[in-house]
C-alpha cells in the first residue's frame, strides 16, 4: 500500500474546501456590498434641506460610542433684538454616552415640507449608547421664550421664525439639552407613514373615546384597546380641547411609541415600500454616516427601555401675559434644565405631567 495517495486524496479534500469557502466568502461580500449600497440608496431620498451630505462609514460599533459631529449654532443669539424672557446662565450638558434627536411635526399639510410652518409637536429622542435605552421628551410649545426680531413669543414660533437652527439653539439655550440633530414630517406624511405600516393601537379612556366620537358625529370608539388609522391618530394625537396640552403630548408619545412598535413587525418588502414613498418627504440633517451608527445599533435599542417626559412640569408653571394680550406659559428654566437632565442621565425616571387645565395657546 502506497502511503503517498492518502496524502494526495487528503489534498485534494483541502482544495475543494479552500475553493468552496473562498466562494463563500465572495459571496458574502458581494451580498454585503450589495446591501450596503441599496441601503445607502435610501438614505439619499431624504430630504437634506441644509446640503447635508454623508459618506458610507460602516463598521461593527459594539465598542464604540455613537457620537455626532456638532453643528456650529453659536451665531444664533436668541436675545438678538428679542424679548425679555432670558435663558439661564450655564453651558449645555453634554454627555459622552447619550445622543440626542429633536423630532419635529411641522403643522403644515403638503405633500412635501415646506418653510412656513410652526413647530406642532417637539419631542426629543434621547438615546443612550451605554445602556442601549432611549427616551422620548416632549416639549410644551406654549412656553414663552425670547425669538430674534420678533420679541416674546411661544417656543413653537420659533421653528416658523427660524426653521431648525434656531428652535434647536433655543433648546440648547434654554433647558441646555446637547441637541443639534433633527428630523422633521408633515400631518401629510404623518398620516401617509401610520396608514402604510397598517395603523397604530393605543388605549382609549371613556373621555377620549367620546371626544372623538363626538367629532366623527357618530358613535366608533370605545373605551380599550383601538387601532387608529392615520387620520384618526392625528386627530387623537392633536385633541387638547378634552383635557390640557400637556395630556396632548402625552398622547403623541403614545402614538409614537405604538408607530415604532408596529413598524418593526413588518416584512422587509413591506418597509422596502414605505421608504421609497416617505424618505424623500422627511427632512433631516443627520448624515448617512450618522444614520448607519444609528441603524446598527437598532437591534439592541429595540431590547432596551424606555421613559417618557414633559418639559416643563405643569405643576411649576404660572402664565405670561403680554401688552399684546398673548398669553405664554412661564417657568423656571433653570430647574426644568436640570430635571431635564436628571431624566436623560437616569437620576429622575418618573413621568411629569401634571393635571391642571389647559394653557389655552392655539
Amino acid at each position: 500500500m502506497s502511503p503517498k495517495r492518502p496524502k494526495k486524496k487528503m489534498a485534494g479534500w483541502k482544495k475543494a474546501i479552500l475553493i468552496t469557502l473562498s466562494v463563500i466568502l465572495l459571496l458574502s461580500i458581494g451580498l454585503l456590498t450589495a446591501a450596503v449600497v441599496f441601503i445607502n440608496g435610501k438614505m439619499n431620498l431624504l430630504d437634506r434641506s441644509n446640503d447635508y451630505s454623508g459618506t458610507v462609514e460602516v463598521v461593527d460599533d459594539s465598542e464604540e460610542q455613537l457620537s455626532f459631529d456638532h453643528l456650529d449654532l453659536d451665531y444664533i443669539d436668541v436675545m438678538e433684538n428679542g424679548g425679555k424672557i432670558e435663558p439661564p446662565e450655564g453651558e449645555v450638558n453634554t454627555h459622552d454616552n447619550i445622543v440626542n434627536i429633536l423630532l419635529i411635526g411641522s403643522d403644515e399639510r403638503e405633500e412635501k415640507i415646506s418653510s412656513a410652518a410652526r413647530a406642532d409637536s417637539m419631542m426629543l429622542l434621547s438615546i443612550n449608547t451605554k445602556e442601549n435605552s432611549w427616551k422620548l421628551v416632549s416639549f410644551e410649545r406654549g412656553v414663552g421664550v425670547s425669538i430674534p426680531d420678533h420679541g416674546d413669543d411661544w417656543l413653537t414660533h420659533t421653528f416658523a421664525y427660524g426653521g431648525p437652527d434656531l428652535l434647536l439653539k433655543t433648546l440648547q439655550d434654554y433647558y441646555k439639552v446637547d441637541v443639534d440633530r433633527y428630523v422633521r414630517i408633515n400631518f401629510t406624511i404623518f398620516e401617509t407613514g401610520i396608514n402604510d405600516i397598517g395603523g397604530v393601537e393605543v388605549e382609549l379612556t371613556t373621555a377620549e373615546a367620546e371626544y372623538m366620537n363626538e367629532i366623527a358625529g357618530e358613535k366608533r370608539w370605545e373605551a380599550g384597546t383601538t387601532r387608529l388609522d392615520g387620520p384618526t391618530a392625528l386627530v387623537y394625537a392633536r385633541m387638547r380641547h378634552l383635557d390640557s396640552d400637556w395630556n396632548r403630548i402625552a398622547r403623541q408619545r403614545k402614538v409614537i411609541s405604538a408607530a415604532a412598535k408596529q413598524a418593526a413587525d413588518l416584512g422587509w418588502s413591506k418597509i422596502n415600500a414605505i421608504t421609497d414613498e416617505l424618505l424623500p418627504k422627511i427632512e433631516t440633517n443627520l448624515t448617512n454616516s450618522e444614520l448607519w451608527k444609528l441603524l446598527l445599533r437598532m437591534p439592541r435599542l429595540f431590547g432596551g427601555e424606555s421613559g417618557q417626559l414633559t418639559v416643563p412640569d405643569q405643576e411649576n408653571c404660572w402664565g405670561i401675559q403680554l401688552e399684546s394680550g398673548k398669553s405664554l406659559i412661564g417657568c423656571d428654566f433653570e430647574v426644568e434644565a436640570r430635571r431635564l437632565d436628571d431624566f436623560l442621565t437616569g437620576k429622575q425616571e418618573e413621568e411629569s405631567t401634571g393635571s391642571s387645565s389647559e394653557s389655552g395657546q392655539n
